[in-house]
Parts: C-alpha cells; structure tokens; sequence
C-alpha cells in the first residue's frame, strides 16, 4: 500500500516498473506496442500509466517507442547491411516514409542522407 501512496504523489512509475516496461519496448519494439499492454506491465490503468510515464521520462510512451525506433534504424543503417525499407520494417515502422518521417525529426536527417555520409 504504501508504494502506492508514493506513486500518487510522485506521480511517476517506480523505477523498477519502468525499467521492465523499457526492456520490454526493446524486445518487442518490431512488434505493434499498445498502450494497454504497456500499461499492464507497469501494473497501471493505461490512462495513469501515460500519465505517469511522461512524469518519469519526459515524453509519451508514444514518443518514447518512436525514439527507440529511430536509435534501432540508425544502428542497422550504419551496419549496411539492408536496405532502408527493410531497416523499417525490422524497426516495427509500417512502412519507409514512416521512418523517414520521424528519423529526420529526430536526427535532422533522412535514413539516406546518414547512409551517404
């Protein structure tokens, strides 16, 4: 009872219930990830859970797996060993402009321009 007392008024996941849901995202970040499921893992209802997850780290859940998406292309561009479409398939984008999209977001520049630098 009183881990959640702490919770409340932190307002945060406890720390080790975050970093279960993080390694979980990381082995499953190819996969479609839902909020529910991640909420289940923190053991929150899913509306506390986002709420909560951006209070711990900063940003949505969303924006976190996105992130985490983005840093997995990036390593396997790197390595050029497949193409772009198959680097975002592999990563759990729907589809190439998917990551385009959020990869120059993030890093200033496309999958191609990194591959070409």
């Amino acid at each position: 009872m009183q881990e959640n007392i702490t919770v409340a008024c932190k307002g945060q996941i406890p720390q080790y219930r975050l970093r279960f849901v993080k390694e979980y995202i990381d082995d499953y970040l190819e996969q479609k990830l839902s909020l529910s499921e991640l909420a289940a893992i923190a053991q929150l209802s899913p509306y506390y859970f986002c709420h909560a997850f951006k209070q711990s780290t900063g940003i949505s859940p969303y924006q976190y797996v996105i992130q985490q998406r983005v840093e997995r292309a990036k390593q396997l561009l790197m390595q050029g060993k497949m193409s772009i479409a198959e680097v975002a398939q592999t990563c759990g984008f729907t589809h190439q402009s998917h990551l385009n999209r959020h990869f120059k977001r993030i890093t200033g520049v496309t999958p191609k321009t990194l591959l070409n630098s």
